[in-house]
């Protein structure tokens, strides 16, 4: 049975991945700020922070991943201050980058956004084209995409830039 993390499991896009990858047989761990609602014999869903390195440190140590999906971020809602959603989704991500490449976990894939092309709107992005975010959500994931760039070396890394769910 592959055994995987996804953070940010208790989100909408994580939740669903989440809830996915457990009916096609998958142990899963959600590391979530926000606690998790969904029960599964295969689920084992950590209130936690992908900030917390020992914290990571431990769970990776512990439960052998044979990949991490990375889906937690914070939005930029009006409650939230520009440092928690940058340190978040910035250091967070490279923590997770971290623990992988520490633990041996080879496979890593990244929601990122198309928030990162948001000036060039109006016409089909291709992936040459160089981003251009124009606001702090954006900006935060193309950070996080760069950190992931440092590790393309050591890890096998997946970029996902869905639209804003």
């Amino acid at each position: 049975m592959k055994n995987v993390l996804v953070s940010g499991g208790s989100g909408f896009f994580g939740g669903v991945l989440k809830r996915r990858l457990l009916a096609e047989g998958y142990r899963c761990t959600n590391i979530d700020l926000v606690a998790d609602g969904d029960r599964h014999a295969n689920l084992q869903s950590v209130q936690g922070d992908i900030r917390d390195t020992a914290l990571l440190d431990e769970l990776f140590g512990r439960e052998g991943f044979d990949a991490v999906f990375h889906c937690a971020a914070l939005l930029a809602h009006d409650t939230i201050d520009d440092n928690a959603l940058w340190t978040s989704n910035v250091d967070g991500t490279r923590n997770l980058a971290e623990a992988c490449r520490t633990h041996g976990v080879k496979k890593l894939v990244f929601t990122s956004t198309n928030c990162l092309w948001a000036s060039n709107l109006g016409h089909e992005v291709k992936e040459d084209e160089t981003p251009d975010p124009i606001e702090l959500y954006g900006r935060s994931k193309l950070a996080g995409d760069e950190i992931l760039a440092e590790y393309k070396n050591d890890l096998n890394v997946i970029i996902i830039r869905c639209p804003t769910i």
